[in-house]
């Protein structure tokens, strides 16, 4: 079940913008975390990801992101969808700002059409983010972890955005330190939302995706510079801001 009620505003971390969170040449990006993930080597990623930072915030504002199916689910439709999705539909996402630095909504940053390989990316599939003390599915993990939960996806009449009321997911992040400053080192579960609200994975020590994002400058220069196919994108100018 998510822990949604389970948030501490005592708990000091990390500010996203501390310098000593940017480690510089030789340091983690997405793209190193997404080699590893390719090559297979999760418990690498499970270490870093149950030893990541304590963020005193939520991200705000447009990331990088990459992803991959882990690939372990029995549906092999599933699996083939999950890599089209994280390797050539998917760049990262947008959290918005708030009132509240751990609670906020965002939209990822999609391909319009999943069917033409040069559509433009738009922000949408909408999701729910809080900063948690800690959350059930990673009971290993000894930072606070940022929940995005799909309870609501739509956004516009996009068909993709449909495939997340039906087949049900949960992401789990944590932040690790990176090049160009924080990144942040993400699980994707499949289960249920009841109509509260509330999930519950279908397996829980089953991960079914990984992904990256991060936020920093510096990355969002890398995608554009070194990949990117020349696909036009939608971008929010300026962030919303959430009065919660």
């Amino acid at each position: 079940m998510t822990a949604m009620r389970d948030i501490s505003f005592e708990k000091v971390g990390y500010d996203h913008h501390d310098p000593s969170l940017k480690t510089g040449e030789g340091g983690l990006t997405i793209w190193d975390l997404q080699k590893m993930a390719q090559e297979r080597r999760f418990k690498e990623l499970d270490n870093l990801f149950d030893n990541g930072l304590s963020m005193n915030s939520l991200p705000v504002g447009m990331s990088a992101g990459v992803g991959i199916a882990s690939l372990t689910t029995d549906a092999k439709l599933i699996n083939e969808w999950l890599t089209v999705f994280a390797v050539k539909n998917w760049r990262g996402k947008i959290f918005f700002s708030s009132n509240n630095k751990r609670i906020s909504q965002g939209r990822n940053r999609m391909r319009s059409s999943l069917l033409n390989p040069r559509s433009s990316f738009v922000p949408m599939m909408k999701f729910s983010t809080m900063l948690l003390d800690s959350h059930p599915l990673t009971p290993t993990a000894k930072s606070n972890v940022v929940i995005l939960t799909y309870t609501d996806p739509l956004t516009k009449p996009y068909w993709q955005e449909f495939i997340p009321t039906k087949l049900h997911a949960l992401d789990l992040q944590v932040a690790v330190k990176g090049k160009y400053g924080p990144v942040f080192i993400g699980k994707t579960f499949f289960g249920k939302y009841d109509k509260k609200g509330e999930f519950t994975a279908n397996v829980p020590i089953k991960v079914v995706g990984w992904y990256f994002l991060d936020f920093n400058e510096g990355a969002l220069k890398e995608q554009k510079e070194s990949h990117w196919d020349g696909s036009e994108e939608e971008v929010l100018d300026p962030i919303p801001h959430l009065e919660n």
